[in-house]
């Protein structure tokens, strides 16, 4: 039987053909090519109009409706294969898109491993960041302590100095 994609290609090229000339057009004009004869002696021929056809259509020996017909169904054949096979590359073209796009994907997640190396690169990164922020910690609170002693060495040296101030002046006096 007929694949089941093959039957939805062949449906779906078939809904969308072109509008085209009809059957019977094409073997109008397949008739008038192939009886070229009929234009050439009404042109040729001397006299009114109607001497001029009657020589025209005496001048067709043999109306060959059969080879016309299987002319007119050749081109015919030969017009729908043409279209078929621009559907048909049209349509594996998209597909190669797909398959395309869906190898990228597969490419994607085939390699986890560079994930992974981002991912632990993000942990160390967020690690580091963690142990600075606890080393500043620690650096601010001995800078405050630092700061603290400080002042309290300086509050003790100008109470010295007062001191020593005050002992300066009650000698002198």
């Amino acid at each position: 039987m007929i694949n089941k994609k093959t039957l939805k290609s062949i449906l779906t090229f078939t809904e969308n053909q072109h509008p085209a000339p009809s059957f019977i057009v094409i073997y109008i004009l397949t008739w008038l090519v192939w009886h070229n004869q009929l234009f050439t002696h009404f042109i040729s021929a001397q006299g009114d109009f109607f001497t001029k056809l009657t020589a025209a259509l005496a001048s067709i020996n043999d109306n060959q409706y059969i080879v016309v017909f299987l002319f007119t169904c050749i081109i015919f054949i030969i017009r729908l294969v043409v279209n078929y096979l621009g559907f048909r590359s049209r349509e594996l073209l998209n597909n190669s898109d797909d398959d395309f796009a869906n190898a990228r994907d597969d490419q994607k997640f085939a390699k986890n491993s560079d994930i992974a190396n981002i991912m632990a690169t993000l942990e160390k990164t967020q690690q580091q960041l963690l142990d600075s922020k606890s080393r500043e910690k620690k650096l601010l609170t001995e800078k405050n302590t630092a700061i603290k002693k400080l002042l309290s060495l300086q509050h003790e040296l100008d109470e010295a100095r007062a001191d020593l101030d005050i002992l300066h002046k009650t000698k002198t006096s």
